[in-house]
């Protein structure tokens, strides 16, 4: 009457071996790129690095979200000169917008104000897209954001 159990033993762990499998594959190529690019983007405004920031973020031109653009001199001086105070990535949640799919990565501050910061695929890299009207009184890298769990 071993043998059963041994089977059954050896499926279980068999199966714990391929859904821990999927589960790597899934955080590896779906889930972690965007909240690569958040680190990416929170390191610069850390390290108040121009050059860094400029590679790593995008501007939504209007008040469109599809419209795409890179950000200017000027504008990366106003997003370095407002200051920067690290916030924690709670959650992430894909839209799928009329042209690309977005990110949002719930963004708590650390004063625990809830706000979104929205990252993309944009010529095969994930960038942070900043809305060029502000979105948010708070600063203007982060888009408001209802979190309702």
């Amino acid at each position: 009457m071993t043998l059963p159990l041994r089977l059954s033993v050896l499926c279980f762990i068999g199966l714990l071996v391929s859904g821990s499998t999927a589960l790597g594959y899934y955080y590896y190529y779906v889930y972690g790129p965007p909240l690569e690019a958040a680190k990416v983007f929170m390191d610069a405004m850390d390290a108040a690095n121009a050059d860094r920031l400029a590679d790593v973020i995008l501007i939504s031109a209007g008040q469109e979200i599809d419209n795409l653009r890179e950000a200017e001199v000027a504008e990366l001086e106003l997003l370095l000169a407002e200051g920067f105070d690290r916030g924690r990535i709670l959650d992430q949640r894909k839209r799928e917008g009329r042209s690309r799919t977005y990110h949002y990565l719930v963004y708590r501050e650390p004063d625990g104000q809830v706000f979104a910061l929205v990252v993309t695929q944009f010529e095969g890299r994930y960038r942070v897209v900043i809305p060029e009207v502000p979105m948010s009184g708070r600063r203007l890298f982060l888009w408001d954001y209802t979190w309702t769990n």
